[in-house]
This record gives C-alpha cells, structure tokens and sequence, in this order.
C-alpha cells in the first residue's frame, strides 16, 4: 500500500511560526491596489503626452519621457498582478519569497516614472525657475531611499526564510552590496556628459555644423535612457518570470529552503533593480 502524502497544512503568516513577525500575505492586496493605481497615473501621462503638442525644440525631451514611462507602466501592471497572487497565498515562505521580486520591480519603476517626469519639464519648456535642478535633487534622494529599501528588503528575506539563522557573512555581504550600490548611484548621478568632439567633415544627415553641439547632447541622453529602459524591461521581466516560476512550485519545496538557495536570490533582488536604478540616474536630465 503506497504511503499517502502529509497532508496540506494552511501557513499564512499569521501564527508567528519560525520567528516570521510579518505578513506578506496580509500586505499584498493593498500593495497590489497602490501599483495598480501608479500603473493607472503611469497609464494616463503616456496619453496625455501622446496627445499633447510640445513647443519647438521638447519633441526630444518627450520622446525620452515616453521611452521611460512605457516599460513602467508595463512593470507596474506586472508588480500589481504578482502582488495580487501572493494576496491568496496560503504558503507563508512562497509569499515572501514572491514579495521580494514584485518589492524590486516596484522599486525600479517607481524611481523610473519620477525621471520621465523631469524630462517633461524641458518638454514643455517648464524649467524657468530651477524646476530640472530640484528633480535632480529629489531623484537622487529617492534613488538612495529605493537602495535602503531593497537592502532591507533582502536582508528581511534572508532572515525570514532561514528563521533566524542566516549566517554573518551574508548579512555583511547585503549590507555591502548595498553600500556599493549607494556609492554607484552618487557617482551616476554626478556623472558628466561626454566631451562634445569636434565638428565631422561629413555630418550626419539633417546636421548642420551650428548644431553639432546639440545633436552630441541628443544622442549622449538618447543613449543614457535608451540604457535605463532596456535595463528596466530586462531585469522587470526576469523579476517576474521568477515570480511566476515561484507561484507554481508546489508548497513541498517551500518545507524549507537551503541557504545556497536564499543567498543568491537575495542578492540578485537587490543589484539587478539597484543596477537599473543607477541607470536611471544616469539618465535624468541637465539643467
């Protein structure tokens, strides 16, 4: 007679079992409400902008905009529908684990749509009083408080699944990753534009020598952003095809995961999203 299975016992998080003091489960409808409604603001700037006329000399600066704020809305609709999923999660260790890639996919894109949005100001020609200095500043603090965050982040995962027990190195090695990534937004932040080189003898089509200067610019911020955004839909699709693998594991291979397992998806959550986050930095427009 083949022995049956043990049978299915419900975990939501809620009995405090293994020292886990936090319900993913219970903060996941309401985190999937909050991405959807961003998604929707997200949603409604790409058609406002798509129907509105820039003034002469913006078209540039929207097509970046656009560039940036399309691949967020597709994010955040995905991060919206991952949290959703973990909303009826019945798999304590599976939830937190699906909670730490829809958190770096969150963290990305909400950082992303606040650089559209400085692009927009020298779109519509609002930059009279300081308006693209103060974005830069506040990107930049936004940019540092997304880093904290996706370190605490992987730092809690690490602990939660492992009850407890991670080992030293590997707190030291989160609590570094993210020192660095601290260090990396600085510098993209601080960054200088390419040195302009000098006038070509056969200029590029359209091109005329007066305007050698400004095409240089152009196409230095057309290949800063055009970086962002491939970085945003790669590493947001990795997130979430991981997400989806996750949710269809069966809850036997959530009994209790090895350390050379949680490690590494720990410290992917944080430098995959913290490397697009630098990006995006990179990319915010000058005064």
């Amino acid at each position: 007679m083949t022995p049956s299975a043990a049978p299915f016992r419900p975990d939501t998080c809620q009995s405090g079992a293994g020292g886990i003091d936090w319900s993913s489960i219970a903060s996941a409808e309401s985190m999937s409400a909050f991405c959807g409604i961003m998604a929707g603001f997200v949603f409604a700037g790409l058609v406002t902008v798509i129907g509105q006329k820039n003034p002469p000399g913006g078209d540039a600066h929207a097509s970046r905009a656009l560039k940036l704020l399309l691949p967020c809305f597709i994010g955040l609709a995905m991060a919206s529908y991952l949290y959703a999923l973990t909303s009826g999660e019945l798999v304590c260790t599976r939830a937190i684990t699906e909670q730490l890639f829809s958190g770096a996919i969150l963290a990305t894109d909400a950082l992303l749509v606040i650089v559209a949005l400085a692009w927009l100001l020298p779109a519509y020609g609002r930059n009279k009083h300081g308006e693209v200095r103060f974005f830069r500043g506040l990107i930049l603090f936004a940019a540092q408080f997304s880093i904290l965050m996706l370190t605490v982040s992987s730092d809690g995962f690490t602990k939660s699944v492992l009850h407890g027990q991670t080992a030293g190195w590997a707190t030291t090695l989160v609590w570094s990753s993210g020192g660095v990534c601290f260090v990396a937004v600085c510098l993209s932040w601080r960054a200088p534009l390419p040195s302009i080189p000098p006038v070509p003898a056969i200029l590029p089509p359209g091109v005329t020598a007066q305007g050698w200067d400004e095409y240089c610019r152009d196409e230095s911020f057309n290949h800063r952003v055009a970086r962002a955004v491939k970085g945003a839909v790669t590493v947001g699709g990795l997130l979430a095809v991981a997400g989806g693998c996750a949710v269809g594991l069966a809850y036997t291979s959530w009994t209790s995961m090895q350390p050379w397992l949680v490690y590494p998806l720990a410290e992917a959550a944080l430098l995959l999203p913290a490397t697009v986050i630098a990006a995006g930095v990179w990319a915010v427009p000058r005064d």
